[in-house]
């Protein structure tokens, strides 16, 4: 499960325009699963990024994992709490496709849905519920803002019942992205 809560993180982090969320103040009302057509109406009314080059900062502003050895969970923590930077182009075709198609292929492979995926504006606000038999549950909440030129995106994820010592683990990433010129020719 934590490789697929990894997996579906880093797809955020990383699919199409980058999506950064600010601001964990999600709805906590829950609601029938949504499907991927749902989820891809709900994200094609984000704006649609600039072309260009971006700089896209993650930080680990969380990690709880109850029962590792407190040595280990401290190495972990060190190394996964620095922030990791890095940059990448995005082409005119790139920014057509928007991010309709960016939450496809998130938690393929298990069991997972969208209990919520709202967008408003530039806000986003969704929440998505994975469970395997062999690796437990897991829920990411992800929150924040999406504009043109960049985004700022907090994902807070929380498994449990999975093989330990990571079985129950509690992750938040913040994530910025920045529109910082036009790609390198």
């Amino acid at each position: 499960m934590r490789d697929v809560v990894r997996n579906a993180a880093m797809g955020l982090c990383l699919g199409g325009a980058a999506l950064s969320l600010a601001a964990c103040g999600s709805k906590e009302e829950q609601s029938a699963p949504k499907s991927m057509d749902e989820v891809k109406q709900e994200a094609a009314k984000l704006d649609q990024p600039e072309p260009g080059q971006y700089k896209q900062t993650i930080e680990i502003t969380r990690l709880e994992v109850p029962g590792m050895p407190e040595d280990a969970a401290e190495q972990m923590k060190a190394m996964m709490t620095a922030a990791q930077e890095n940059t990448f182009c995005l082409t005119r075709e790139d920014t057509e496709k928007g991010f309709k198609d960016m939450f496809d292929g998130i938690g393929k492979g298990s069991q997972c849905s969208y209990s919520r995926f709202d967008v408003d504006g530039g806000t986003l606000d969704a929440q998505m519920d994975c469970k395997s038999p062999q690796e437990g549950t897991a829920t990411m909440k992800i929150n924040g803002t999406v504009k043109p030129d960049g985004s700022d995106v907090t994902v807070a994820m929380d498994a449990e019942g999975g093989q330990q010592p990571m079985g129950n683990m509690k992750m938040t990433m913040h994530m910025t992205t920045q529109r910082v010129g036009d790609c390198a020719s």
